[in-house]
């Protein structure tokens, strides 16, 4: 009986905390700080992204030189040149590849030697190398002088 007797003071209590507790929650529209949000008091922006690294190392410069498909083995004869950098000075390297192999950065994707064309990667960029050249300038390259060669001279008669 004695529980019976507390069982209405403890719902009083319960009652009156639950009507202070609406008293708790306070209205943001009359809070006397939001103002300092709106003023903006140290000059607060909006995020800025950070500037980008510093830019990519140049590409090593592939030349094909040649194909040749000697003991049936398809061969890719390139010249590379790599630029330099800070501790080496730039260097110029001849290679032949096969099919699948990797000098350095450079590894042969495929090789046609029909069409005279070499699919490489360079530094995780696929290139098509061409033995044949576009320009008039690199057309008169001696790499490129393909024919007969010159007449020679007709012989002196003997005296």
């Amino acid at each position: 009986m004695k529980h019976y007797g507390k069982l209405p003071l403890w719902l009083m209590g319960l009652l009156v905390l639950s009507l202070d507790a609406r008293l708790l929650v306070a209205d943001t529209s009359e809070h006397p700080y939001t103002g300092i949000a709106a003023r903006n008091v140290f000059g607060l922006g909006p995020l800025v992204a950070p500037p980008p690294g510093p830019p990519p190392a140049p590409l090593p410069k592939i030349t094909l030189v040649g194909i040749t498909t000697i003991l049936h083995d398809k061969c890719a004869l390139l010249k590379v040149e790599f630029p330099a950098q800070p501790p080496e000075p730039a260097k110029a390297v001849s290679c032949i590849l096969t099919f699948g192999q990797r000098e350095g950065p450079i590894e042969v994707l495929a090789i046609d030697e029909t069409a005279g064309t070499v699919r490489v990667n360079n530094s995780g960029t696929e290139m098509l190398l061409s033995l044949v050249r576009e320009s008039p300038r690199q057309q008169d390259s001696p790499l490129l002088s393909v024919g007969p060669p010159p007449p020679r001279p007709p012989p002196q008669p003997i005296q």
